[in-house]
């Protein structure tokens, strides 16, 4: 089944989700990742700021058992308003209609019922039918920025204090909530929060939004960002975050210890030198010294192979992702 879930994918729908499926989705898209996500929330925060914005109101949500409870029929009616070829349709139809469960608890067996919820985990075409449930959902401004990755939403709004001035955040969240509504699905409010991104004022930022926590910090997509888009201190207590002794991280160093600094590299990397990457450095250097490591290499020569890297892939694809952040062409 597995194989011929895969052909179905490449052959039936790579091509429809290249061009159905929006920009603003990361997740189950070649080319795209969590990273590229990040850079792009990030990228508009600073533009914003750096402009007349002076906050930027960034809202996490979160979907309560997204993947199962998908409503199959909601899900069927979006896959028919798809350039989908009406044969995978309908398979894609009778794949998910007519499945049963049960639950087996101490040995005692349940009897086997019917469900209209819920996309199969663990399957191919899994990921691709959640891609087409939650496509539909955009920013109801055009200035507000929307990022999906599979079931994280997020939505960034910038601020400009003005008395009078209808708060467009607010909007978005009702958009948010519609959508829910209308497509069988139930936000999660213990799991949604907010987080205001302050820029070079001394205003006071709007008042919170009802139901919805306001934070701080945020994690998004494994990277824990702060309301000073300056301090990385969180994102850099990785031994504090972890509970490991220093014996024990030293021990895993080369597994463990260096994926948790290069992960989204791309994006963290702005942070203050002396205060963030010199005590990386200085952490490296220390395994290389007790002997826990075989080689050493400056955090610096990390980061400009990385945006190297980043830079051409950007430069030689139209069609990158990230391509529309570049000023126009000279």
């Amino acid at each position: 089944m597995r194989i011929f879930e895969r052909l179905v994918c490449k052959q039936e729908l790579s091509h429809v989700l290249k061009h159905e499926i929006g920009p603003d989705q990361f997740a189950y898209m070649e080319g795209r990742s969590t990273s590229m996500a990040l850079i792009k929330c990030q990228h508009h925060w600073l533009d914003w700021l750096d402009k007349d914005a002076d906050f930027v109101r960034v809202l996490s949500f979160d979907f309560s058992k997204s993947f199962d409870s998908v409503s199959h029929r909601v899900l069927c009616d979006k896959l028919k308003s798809n350039d989908i070829n009406p044969y995978i349709i309908n398979w894609g139809i009778s794949f998910l209609c007519d499945r049963q469960q049960r639950v087996v608890v101490d040995g005692v067996v349940t009897k086997f019922l019917s469900i209209n919820r819920g996309v199969p985990q663990g399957t191919v075409l899994g990921p691709t039918l959640f891609s087409f449930m939650v496509n539909d959902i955009k920013p109801v401004n055009t200035s507000s920025l929307l990022i999906k990755y599979a079931d994280d939403i997020t939505v960034s709004v910038p601020i400009k204090s003005c008395p009078g001035k209808i708060d467009p955040a607010h909007q978005e969240v009702c958009s948010i909530k519609l959508w829910a509504d209308d497509n069988k699905m139930t936000l999660n409010f213990k799991k949604t929060f907010e987080m205001v991104v302050r820029g070079k004022t001394w205003k006071t930022p709007l008042g919170d939004i009802v139901g919805i926590a306001r934070k701080k910090e945020l994690k998004l997509l494994g990277v824990t960002f702060n309301e000073d888009p300056c301090n990385w201190d969180t994102q850099f207590e990785v031994c504090k975050y972890f509970g490991y002794s220093f014996s024990e991280l030293t021990v895993l160093f080369d597994s463990l210890i260096m994926s948790l600094f290069l992960y989204a590299l791309e994006v963290w990397t702005c942070a203050h030198h002396g205060k963030y990457i010199a005590q990386i450095d200085k952490f490296c250097r220390r395994a290389l010294r007790y002997g826990y490591t075989s080689k050493y290499t400056p955090m610096t020569s990390y980061i400009v192979l990385g945006d190297r890297q980043l830079w051409n892939n950007i430069k030689i694809d139209a069609a990158y992702p990230l391509n529309d952040l570049l000023p126009p062409q000279r």
